[in-house]
Formats: structure tokens, C-alpha cells, sequence
């Protein structure tokens, strides 16, 4: 959020707190009623977009405003660039962050928009965090053809929108557009937030492939 705009936030909430510390409002209800002005103006945009909204165009306007932190660059770089500035954001992540889990998941990811699947496969399985690492695993073993072996790990997925996503992306290999599309719609219903637009914008790329 820009600086101006979060001076404005904080004058106004000291200027409302002292008028209600003269009223004799009570100092408890004074703190909630801080707290939640200050939470609905500077954390619920952020956690809204990344976990709570069905609204794509509201993730987008978010994705949009803070590009240039590098977690949020390579899902808007997914809809609105090219395979260069996709990877250049990739690498940023990888280069920039000190949790291992994150370094190899999206080394994974990179991997595999190169199409080095077993690259991907390989840091898939140095991600330390569940459910993250199966899904990953799922993920580079289903692009690899080892259909089987992404099924067993289902089980492990213990977010809604993950085996309908490994399912969808069996059906593409398998040239299955109908099971395909069941799958992915599945998995898009289940997400929120960043996930559900990463969802819609990958299947849509990979449903293009199939047409």
C-alpha cells in the first residue's frame, strides 16, 4: 500500500480514537473498533486476494498493484506475459527467498515450464511441506506419463482444489478433453484467491493445447 494512503489510515484512526476516549467510550471497545478499522483497510485487501475471494478481476487488480514483490509478479507474469518475463519471475522467487520449501517449489515449477520434468520431479521431492511436496510430486509425475504414481499420492492432497487438478492434468496428457474440462471446472470451484486465478489461467493455456 502506498505511504500516503496508510498516513492517511493512521491519522484519521488517531484523530477517531481520541474523539471517543472524550466520550468515555470504553478503552476495550476503543481497541476492537481500531482493530478492525485498520485490519478493513490494510490487511483484509491482502488476505482477501490470497485466500477468501472468487472475484479474478479483484486478485487482478491486486496482482497488478503489487508486482514488483516477486511472489506476486509470477501469477500475473501467468496471465498477462510472456514465457521470458514468466521464468524471470521464477527466478526472482527462487533467488530472493530463504525457506528451502519455497526455493524448490518453485524451482519445480520452473522445471517444469521448461519441460525438464524430471528436474522438476527432483526438486519436488526436496520440498519439506506437506501437502505441497505430493502435490508437487503428483504434478512432475503426471507431466513424466507415470500416471499412476500421481494417483497414489492423492490421498496426501488435502486441499480440495489439488486432486481435481492432477486429474485434469492426467486427462490433458491423455488427450481426454472432456475429462479434462470436468476436472479443472472441479478444481477452480474448489480454490480461492491467488490459487483460483493461477487455476483458471493454467488450464485455460493447457485447454488451448487441446483444442
Amino acid at each position: 500500500m502506498q505511504l500516503w494512503k496508510l498516513t492517511l489510515i493512521y491519522l484519521f484512526a488517531i484523530i477517531a480514537c481520541t474523539f471517543l476516549l472524550l466520550m468515555d467510550i470504553p478503552k476495550w471497545l476503543i481497541f476492537i473498533l481500531l482493530f478492525l478499522y485498520v485490519f478493513s483497510f490494510t490487511m483484509y485487501p491482502y488476505f482477501n486476494a490470497l485466500l477468501w475471494t472468487n472475484n479474478l478481476k479483484t486478485v487482478e487488480r491486486f496482482l497488478k498493484a503489487n508486482k514488483h514483490r516477486s511472489l506476486y509478479a509470477y501469477p500475473y507474469a501467468i496471465a498477462n506475459q510472456s514465457v521470458v518475463e514468466q521464468r524471470a519471475a521464477l527466478q526472482k522467487i527462487i533467488t530472493s527467498h530463504q525457506q528451502p520449501y519455497i526455493k524448490h517449489n518453485y524451482a519445480s515449477i520452473l522445471a517444469i515450464l521448461e519441460k525438464d520434468y524430471d528436474r522438476a520431479l527432483s526438486e519436488a521431492k526436496q520440498i519439506t511441506k506437506e501437502p505441497f511436496q505430493s502435490y508437487m510430486i503428483a504434478h512432475s509425475e503426471a507431466y513424466l506419463g507415470n500416471f499412476e504414481q500421481a494417483k497414489i499420492l492423492m490421498p496426501k492432497l488435502t486441499e480440495n482444489w489439488m486432486s481435481p487438478s492432477i486429474e485434469s492434468l492426467i486427462s490433458f496428457k491423455q488427450q481426454d478433453g472432456e475429462n479434462f474440462k470436468h476436472h479443472a471446472t472441479k478444481a477452480i470451484q474448489q480454490a480461492r484467491g491467488i490459487q483460483k486465478y493461477l487455476l483458471v489461467h493454467n488450464f485455460r493455456k493447457l485447454g488451448e493445447k487441446l483444442k
